[in-house]
């Protein structure tokens, strides 16, 4: 058991009231083999929330290759698609994203619009054939990161309500959660068109505290991007962050490695 002040670990141990009322233990830990900079015993949690993309799904993976292919069936010009292919962050050739990609973390009606600006082409159409196309292509392309199906388990095996908050669609968001078979571990599955809004706005995380029965503070939102973070701040809710903190954000409760390492911050 660690004292407060663990010298011979270079650890320090403390105990606050942060994040709402809910009482936290942070143990910021120096040694290089631990696999995440702050850890996090979340006693109190009720509900989990996850992000998708970048989160339990392998975002270059799925969306890459499926961008190409709903680039391929929207835009039958070579030079207008590698334009749109462009303005989006879609390498055609690699099939993959850039790094500053607004398909990671836009609503797909936010990207169609930029789609749409690029072909002088109706919003509105441009958004539903994309939402059409990206349902069929993403959902044969999705590939799952490591260690999720077993966290998902851990989680209901420990009485946990699990939410899914994401900017793709719902439909489309719950037929890839049922291709990967995890379907069954979430109550609630909620995309941008589920009448909430898209994050960052709070509506999502509001909507699952309210499906779960508790309040915000008993809720732990889990993503990757700055997008996820600003939802979380925006509904008073905590926030773990899964891989490298996106720029420009700080205060949150806690970063990880990768998804696994969340059943050791919720003591599973």
């Amino acid at each position: 058991m660690y004292s407060p002040f663990d010298i011979e670990n270079q650890s320090v141990i403390a105990t606050s009231e942060g994040f709402g009322k809910a009482p936290i233990v942070v143990v910021n830990m120096v040694a290089e083999s631990t696999p995440y900079s702050a850890i996090v015993l979340l006693k109190d949690v009720n509900a989990v929330v996850f992000d998708k993309d970048g989160t339990l799904v392998d975002v270059q993976r799925t969306w890459g290759p499926a961008m190409v292919h709903t680039l391929e069936d929207l835009v039958d010009d070579f030079d207008d698609r590698h334009r749109v292919a462009a303005a989006i962050g879609v390498d055609l050739a690699a099939g993959t994203l850039s790094t500053n990609s607004p398909v990671i973390a836009e609503s797909n009606a936010e990207i169609a619009a930029r789609i749409a600006a690029e072909l002088d082409r109706s919003v509105v159409e441009t958004a539903l054939r994309l939402e059409e196309l990206v349902t069929v292509h993403v959902g044969d392309a999705v590939q799952p990161l490591p260690g999720v199906g077993r966290l998902l388990s851990a989680l209901k095996d420990h009485g946990f309500w699990v939410g899914l908050a994401t900017n793709d669609s719902g439909e489309s968001a719950a037929k890839q959660l049922t291709k990967l078979g995890w379907r069954s571990y979430f109550d609630s599955v909620i995309g941008y068109d589920s009448g909430f809004g898209a994050k960052p706005n709070p509506g999502m995380l509001m909507a699952s505290a309210q499906r779960a029965g508790c309040s915000m503070d008993r809720v732990l939102m889990v993503g990757d991007t700055a997008t996820d973070v600003g939802a979380a701040k925006s509904a008073g809710c905590r926030v773990v962050v899964v891989g490298e903190r996106p720029s420009g954000i700080s205060d949150v409760t806690a970063e990880i490695t990768q998804i696994g390492d969340l059943s050791d911050l919720l003591g599973i």
